[in-house]
């Protein structure tokens, strides 16, 4: 099982790319077209308000816009509508005619570029609208649907604006307890095992583990094939089968190691106490440690997708984005990674040991970039001695949902949220 995991965690790190999955363009688009948008809306805010909001200056932000379009472009993962985006950006940002931006990029004549720009036969995209086309030729009269591009841009600012401030003013808050936290981290450090957990050897805990994760591989291989030949799956069943991914891994572990679900419940500390204090001192701690790490490691360009998914649009999207990742992967991730993996560890190699190898793999297994695996590196080994300290994986479920929420739901109010 060692092996086969391993060729598979290799293979994703190391192996040949087989390219963006389908439908990446038009997520990189849509995330371009909103943050275009609130690079327009917060232009004249002061600096510490566009940092709140996570708005960019617009001229950054079509910086960011164009590397983007050109790493799809490299990938030849551009369409058409990449393939607009782009020659306007690139006509804006050089002083160029948008015709002949339109002509070069697209590989067609300037006479044709401009029946185009004229015609309006294929830009349809809204944000194009914006004071980005004033100086590049643009004399067509856009379609109008909804408020238009300038309708908007409060709506979107105020929407950023509350969604990112809500999440900083819960970590100020939470930054009158960080002393509290870090006491009880660090008693944690120093707990023994005991009980029916304390006697699982670590070899068990991972032979349990690795048959897990195998099995999610192959349940979550044989779902992307499904989605992949039905775009147009109900949003009710496309949240049944994620939810099904995810508590699958977690329910084969609590089989082979429990023989009725209330004993799992009891040694894992599914009912345990909550330490909201410790929860919201973490929750600043973690804060800060991921703003440092995003100024240290992020690349705004290295992933199209900014980590957006396309089942995250519209309300039905806001749905799957709180059953999946703010209630049911919590319960799952931390009994697999911290009711199994590091408890069975920790039985052996003691707290600290057992915390880093848990959150290595559990970073190593989210398949994120250097900024993403530090980052949630650093997030599993807080839920690891979190756990240590309390012995209450409920505690550690609330704190993981805190954390993801704070990421999920502003994401999906200011990429996601229908404007009009």
């Amino acid at each position: 099982m060692a092996f086969l995991l391993g060729i598979w965690i290799w293979d994703h790190y190391f192996g040949k790319p087989a390219g963006y999955p389908p439908g990446t363009e038009r997520i990189a688009l849509v995330k371009i077209d909103r943050e275009l948008r609130l690079a327009d809306a917060m232009a004249t805010d002061p600096a510490w308000l566009r940092w709140l909001a996570g708005a960019a200056a617009p001229e950054e932000a079509r910086d960011r816009a164009r590397a983007v379009l050109l790493l799809l472009a490299k990938e030849r993962a551009l369409g058409p509508a990449g393939l607009e985006a782009l020659a306007m950006l690139r006509a804006s940002q050089e002083g160029m005619m948008l015709d002949q931006a339109l002509a070069e990029v697209l590989g067609i004549s300037v006479e044709e570029a401009s029946a185009m720009v004229n015609g309006n036969t294929r830009l349809e995209s809204e944000w194009w609208q914006s004071p980005l086309m004033v100086p590049v030729g643009w004399s067509a009269s856009p379609p109008k649907r909804g408020p238009g591009y300038e309708g908007t841009l409060a709506v979107l600012r105020t929407r950023a604006l509350a969604a990112n401030g809500t999440v900083w003013l819960i970590g100020l808050a939470g930054l009158a307890f960080v002393p509290g936290a870090v006491r009880q981290l660090r008693r944690g450090l120093s707990e023994k095992p005991g009980g029916y957990g304390g006697a699982w050897p670590p070899a068990m805990g991972l032979v349990i583990f690795m048959a897990a994760i195998l099995a999610w591989i192959g349940f979550t291989t044989g779902l992307s094939f499904a989605l992949s030949a039905a775009p147009a799956m109900p949003a009710a069943l496309v949240i049944a089968l994620d939810s099904a991914a995810r508590l699958l891994p977690a329910l084969i572990a609590v089989g082979l190691l429990f023989r009725r679900p209330s004993h799992a419940a009891r040694v894992m500390g599914l009912g345990g106490r909550v330490f909201p204090g410790t929860v919201l001192g973490l929750f600043s701690l973690l804060m800060v440690i991921d703003l440092l790490l995003r100024q240290l490691l992020h690349d705004p360009a290295g992933d199209p997708t900014g980590g957006l998914s396309r089942f995250d649009a519209g309300l039905a999207g806001l749905a799957f984005a709180v059953i999946s990742a703010c209630l049911v992967a919590p319960v799952a991730e931390e009994t697999l990674y911290r009711g199994v993996l590091f408890r069975s560890l920790g039985n052996r190699l003691g707290v600290l040991a057992a915390a880093a190898i848990s959150a290595v793999v559990f970073a190593l297994l989210h398949f994120y970039d250097g900024y993403g695996f530090a980052s949630v590196a650093v997030f599993g080994f807080s839920c690891a001695t979190f756990y240590a300290a309390t012995r209450s994986l409920l505690a550690v479920i609330v704190l993981h949902s805190l954390y993801n929420a704070s990421i999920k739901i502003p994401e999906w109010v200011v990429y996601h949220a229908p404007l009009g």
